[in-house]
């Protein structure tokens, strides 16, 4: 049990990353530089105490598929914001995403990424209950509904916590 609460340390520290990521999206349609750089680093620190740890197989961990993830996210994002579908900072938060999904997860996560999409487009288009357009998240998507543009970062990483929580829950729960 501390092994797996040591390895996970990095990663609970990414995933408040991650949240603060979705967040600032939320606010104002910016993701830093230093936020996605921050996400990479914390992302070599859980790999390297999986490693030390020796428990790789434990944490799902396998370097050249997390590679391989974050790089075709990253491809994938690139291209999005070339076609003006993406902001620079979506684009650039998919590697992390990627880094930290692993290559076996890509299809669970491209699912969970359809369904938040779903989700975010009914939230965009009907209107919100009484009363809640007088808080402060009703008024920004009645702002974000006037702008037209969208912070993909917490449809993104609503589908990342979707994908790997059910592993990290068993993980935890002795299984």
């Amino acid at each position: 049990m501390a092994q797996t609460l040591l390895g996970s340390l990095p990663s609970i520290a990414a995933l408040l990353f991650f949240l603060h990521a979705a967040w600032v999206d939320f606010l104002t349609w910016k993701i830093s530089n230093r936020t996605v750089l921050t996400l990479v680093g914390w992302f070599a620190v859980h790999a390297a105490v999986v490693l030390a740890l020796g428990a790789s197989e434990g944490f799902g961990l396998f370097l050249p598929g997390s590679l391989a993830a974050g790089g075709l996210l990253l491809v994938t994002g690139f291209v999005l914001w070339k076609l003006r579908l993406f902001g620079a900072g979506d684009a650039k938060l998919m590697f992390p995403v990627g880094l930290f999904l692993g290559w076996p997860h890509l299809l669970p996560y491209a699912i969970w990424l359809a369904i938040f999409a779903l989700i975010a487009l009914l939230a965009l288009k009907l209107p919100l209950p009484a009363g809640a357009s007088m808080t402060m998240a009703g008024m920004r998507i009645d702002e974000i509904r006037r702008s037209g543009k969208v912070p993909y970062a917490v449809i993104m990483v609503a589908a990342l916590i979707a994908t790997i929580m059910p592993e990290y829950m068993e993980m935890f729960s002795g299984r």
